[in-house]
């Protein structure tokens, strides 16, 4: 059996296999090898699920560049008080990497411009061409409501990295292609066209979180 990790807050496209109808929805909860509890309310027309239905279902895992998909049953339909489809936990899921390149974990802090604005962010995990950024959520300005994340996907924006060990930081400039709104917070998932690296940092850093990841 194949495995993913699944998280609350995973986009997950379900199909119904009598019909072939289609939703989008969200993982709100799950207990392993037992059910996943998924939103599907804040999909239009989505379709009525009946238990011991029958459905595909299909994700990217994380935002990770895993596709994944499995077929399972569904265990029951709630209504209120909003939308929700119990499914039960798939026994086999198929993956197929949709990355021409590794990822390696790292947690290293990294500013984030655009514009004329910087937010500082995590960087949890990075290759030649891309990597993912953590960013908090904002705080509350008083009785306004919380300031929001200027970004959007497919904007440019440059990254200004600060390995640990090293005593320079590199800017690199990246596209965001993936948004993930997490309790306030953001993650952007990013491609890295071509890096101006004349001391080296960068590729150290990226030899450095392969070191690390390979013995993991």
């Amino acid at each position: 059996m194949n495995s993913i990790n699944m998280h609350v807050g995973e986009s997950l496209n379900i199909q119904l296999a009598s019909t072939g109808q289609r939703c989008w929805g969200e993982v709100v909860g799950f207990k392993k090898d037992k059910y996943l509890l998924v939103e599907t309310g804040k999909s239009l027309n989505s379709p009525t699920f009946l238990p011991e239905d029958s459905v595909t279902v299909r994700c990217i895992s994380n935002g990770d560049g895993v596709l994944c998909g499995f077929r399972t049953t569904v265990a029951r339909y709630l209504t209120e008080p909003f939308s929700q489809v119990i499914l039960h936990y798939p026994r086999e899921i198929e993956q197929m990497q949709l990355r021409n390149e590794s990822r390696y974990n790292c947690f290293c802090p990294v500013t984030v411009h655009f514009e004329e604005k910087m937010h500082e962010g995590m960087l949890i995990n990075i290759s030649e061409h891309g990597g993912k950024v953590l960013l908090a959520a904002l705080p509350e300005n008083g009785d306004t409501e919380a300031e929001e994340y200027p970004f959007y996907e497919d904007q440019n924006i440059s990254l200004n990295i600060r390995p640990f060990g090293s005593a320079s930081s590199v800017v690199v400039d990246a596209v965001i292609k993936r948004i993930i709104m997490r309790e306030g917070g953001m993650t952007l998932g990013l491609f890295i066209d071509e890096v101006v690296d004349e001391q080296n940092v960068f590729s150290e850093f990226i030899e450095r979180c392969k070191k690390f990841s390979d013995v993991e």
